[in-house]
């Protein structure tokens, strides 16, 4: 099936995390899988996606608190305190409060492995569902870059105002300070509601990052000499790579973090190639630098040949890739954003990937093939001397 007609088919079933357009996206997938000869299985998951209405749950809290900090400082830096905690563990993916108390949806991950009893494992991972299309949101985002950071900041200023105000502190000053992260957490709550009632958006891109993974996988399953390939689709991606969670805790027992890499296809438009040195909200991890070598390797040999330029990028949303460098697996997000999809932006994402499958597997495939052999720990990708440009 030509790149084209597939993005077109899964343009055509995508949607929100746990919707049942999500549902038979990831049904056509398995299936795409399976008729590239691989074995594939849906695996259910449970998700709570709606992170709109519980972070404008916490932004409320957090409003009330410098409201009640006026006349009672300790009850208002408590409130406060309590909405900082809840957006930081929501955010972060260590627990979900507020969250917990919304509605639970079925949702899915594709699983397709390869047991090929290679000393490596290469994931390759895109995702079934697609963002929600808020207009108010996308604003915040172009506005504050990190809006969750943005929130947090200005958390963490009330926080100190109403500790200010406890001491006995008082005056124009401390209310003007007060005032200013009040009134940012005040415009960001209809963007958080708006983004909670907002139609999943209709972005090809990310179809295309999902057939360049299917192209990957049909054109190098069962092909590289020192890896299985292992193909993940996820879902409930949007909201904090929640079906990434839910793999990899599924999967733990079989991720080596000395012999596993993972590398996470996203929105392919027609801009040139981005690949991530950093990744995740708030705080930012590094990419795993062996992996990051070979992608600045890649780059630097395209700008010499005088063909496209590659770039690091940094990546602040809690995407899979970043989920992944969470538990301290080797992960690197690969991707060309852009203003629509092309031809050449889907050669350039596919060439790019296949690039580093391929060095990947010439590089690090041998250290591992000579671990294996002598039993030998820590020669795997998470250990390996790193290459040039890392």
């Amino acid at each position: 099936m030509q790149a084209v007609e597939e993005i077109e088919l899964l343009s055509a079933h995508r949607g929100a995390a746990g919707s049942d357009a999500e549902r038979r996206t990831a049904v056509h997938l398995r299936n795409r899988l399976a008729g590239l000869g691989r074995k594939a299985e849906l695996q259910a998951i449970e998700a709570r996606p709606r992170f709109g209405l519980a972070h404008a749950v916490h932004l409320l809290l957090a409003i009330a608190g410098s409201v009640v900090a006026v006349e009672n400082a300790p009850l208002g830096a408590a409130l406060v305190l309590i909405a900082a905690l809840a957006t930081a563990l929501d955010v972060s993916g260590r627990l979900a409060l507020v969250r917990r108390l919304t509605g639970r949806r079925a949702s899915q991950n594709v699983h397709s492995p390869e047991h090929g009893g290679k000393p490596g494992t290469l994931v390759l991972v895109s995702h079934c569902d697609v963002a929600r299309d808020s207009d108010a949101w996308r604003l915040a985002q172009r506005v504050l870059r990190d809006p969750w950071r943005a929130i947090l900041i200005a958390m963490a200023v009330l926080l100190a105002c109403c500790a200010a105000r406890a001491l006995g502190a008082g005056g124009a000053a401390l209310t003007v300070v007060q005032f200013v992260p009040t009134v940012l957490l005040i415009l960001l709550v209809p963007a958080l509601v708006d983004l909670e009632l907002s139609p999943a958006g209709a972005d090809a891109a990310d179809a295309a990052g999902a057939a360049t993974v299917l192209r990957l996988a049909g054109e190098l399953g069962g092909r590289l000499e020192h890896f299985d390939l292992w193909v993940v689709f996820t879902g409930a991606r949007a909201p904090f790579a929640l079906g990434m969670g839910a793999w990899l805790h599924r999967h733990r027992m079989k991720l080596d973090r000395e012999t596993t890499a993972i590398l996470c296809v996203e929105a392919v438009d027609d801009a040139d190639v981005r690949f991530t040195r950093r990744e995740g909200p708030i705080t930012t991890r590094a990419t795993h630098r062996q992996l990051a070598g070979i992608c600045a390797e890649i780059a630097e040999d395209d700008r010499a040949s005088g063909s496209c330029r590659a770039r690091p990028v940094t990546g602040r949303q809690r995407g899979d890739a970043a989920a992944a460098l969470a538990r301290g697996l080797p992960a690197i997000t690969v991707g060309c954003p852009g203003s629509q999809v092309s031809p050449a932006g889907l050669e350039r994402a596919y060439g790019f990937s296949r690039e580093l499958i391929e060095r990947l597997d010439a590089d690090v495939g041998p250290l591992l093939a000579r671990g294996a052999g002598s039993e030998a720990p820590g020669r795997g990708p998470a250990a390996a001397k790193p290459t040039r440009g890392g």
